[in-house]
């Protein structure tokens, strides 16, 4: 096993403590800090620290051995991320969706860094999100008579010719029309509506006309209020309105397949992935948007509950097979074969490797790799050094 220094990565909506302070860093840092990547991929790999070298390049001297037969490289990208304000509205494509854009831009001459490019790779990105503080996202349309029951509640003349376009039976093909029509607004009508609802949802969760919401859509107005401040103007302020608004504890986790519409909004967390960089953005960023690219791969079928628990073993199940991630607390021990990372988010967190005697201590934000052909090692956490809440992840390929 070899330890690996995490990539840091600086985003407009990332948090200038809560990483630097998780891994024992000083804060505030000079810039935002969003996710730090512990992974293979090419853009931001980690750093092999034993050998002075890049995992990317460390894995391609011999794939088969620190990877295993069938990959080139490491199929899954490990991150800690921390928002401090919400992240762009966004989908990811699939496998074959990626294939094509990626083929597509690079026979139009498109530079990978260009500030226009859809897609970094030709990879899909299937994710998952475990919370490590409380954890705040938009996560899949929100069932149909769900949304109607919040946009009546809203009673804002300006949505009332928009609520026709909902209630035909055929719930996506509902969603897709009324999204569409929204991230499409031309400004000088989506400032308006953005003006009316941002109002009401203001009046609504003061209480001042006495008119009260059920409580679950108090969430969702709170956040549209929210997106206004940090991102004014933005179509996607109206368009949360579609989504399910998600507050994960801390241990919950949230899957979202290839075309699921999302945005994290603000807490700390470790997300798992494909090893892949492919976003197509429709709002609430500074970055590249491509609404026509993104209604292509966007699936629009009501998502009732995102959430995700892990199961008797700490094991989140999904159905990517590039990955699988299982979560440690205080007095777990678990042996891990490769290819792997272990990465400490607590206290008294030990890798142990036994045929070859070494042991390491692992703070917070330090990860391991353990390469396929390496010998099991065996994580620890301490039954007294750990707070009790989560310590560690070890991540694998799907099985």
């Amino acid at each position: 096993m070899q330890l690996i220094e995490g990539s840091v990565r600086s985003y407009a909506w990332g948090s200038r403590t809560a990483l630097a302070e998780l891994t024992g860093r000083p804060a505030p840092t000079d810039h935002p800090e969003a996710e730090i990547w512990f992974g293979a991929h090419p853009a931001a790999p980690s750093t092999v620290v034993s050998e002075d070298v890049t995992l990317d390049e460390f894995i391609a001297v011999d794939p088969a051995a620190k990877v295993g037969a069938g990959y080139e490289t490491l199929p899954f990208l490990l991150k800690l991320l921390a928002a401090d304000k919400a992240l762009s509205l966004q989908a990811h494509p699939t496998k074959e969706q990626a294939q094509e854009g990626f083929a597509a831009e690079n026979a139009a001459g498109v530079p990978l860094d260009a500030f226009q490019r859809n897609y970094k790779d030709d990879n899909h990105k299937p994710e998952l999100v475990v919370a490590l503080t409380k954890f705040h996202a938009l996560a899949g349309f929100r069932p149909v008579s769900r949304t109607l029951q919040l946009l009546e509640a809203l009673d804002v003349p300006e949505l009332a010719s928009y609520l026709s376009l909902l209630g035909s039976g055929d719930d996506a093909a509902d969603l897709r029309g009324l999204f569409t029509t929204w991230v499409s607004l031309p400004r000088d009508f989506v400032l308006p509506l953005i003006d009316a609802v941002v109002g009401r949802c203001r009046v609504l969760l003061s209480d001042a006309t006495g008119c009260s919401v059920e409580e679950w859509m108090r969430p969702s107005l709170e956040t549209v209020v929210t997106l206004s401040t940090e991102y004014p103007g933005d179509a996607g302020i109206i368009c949360s309105l579609l989504l399910n608004r998600v507050t994960l504890q801390p241990g919950e986790g949230l899957y979202l397949d290839a075309g699921q519409l999302h945005a994290y909004l603000g807490g700390v967390g470790v997300e798992i992935m494909a090893n892949s960089d492919n976003v197509l953005r429709s709002g609430l960023t500074t970055k590249h948007i491509d609404v026509a690219e993104l209604m292509r791969v966007l699936r629009c079928e009501p998502l009732a509950d995102p959430r995700l628990a892990a199961d008797e073993d700490g094991v989140y199940q999904t159905p990517a097979p590039e990955f699988s991630l299982r979560r440690m607390v205080r007095g777990d021990v678990r042996e891990v074969s490769g290819p792997a990372i272990v990465l400490s988010v607590g206290a008294g967190v030990t890798v142990e490797q036994q045929l070859s005697g070494t042991v390491m201590d692992l703070g917070p934000g330090h990860a391991v790799w353990v390469a396929a052909d390496a010998d099991s090692v065996t994580v620890t956490v301490d039954n007294a050094a750990s707070t009790g809440e989560t310590a560690a992840f070890i991540a694998t390929v799907g099985r």
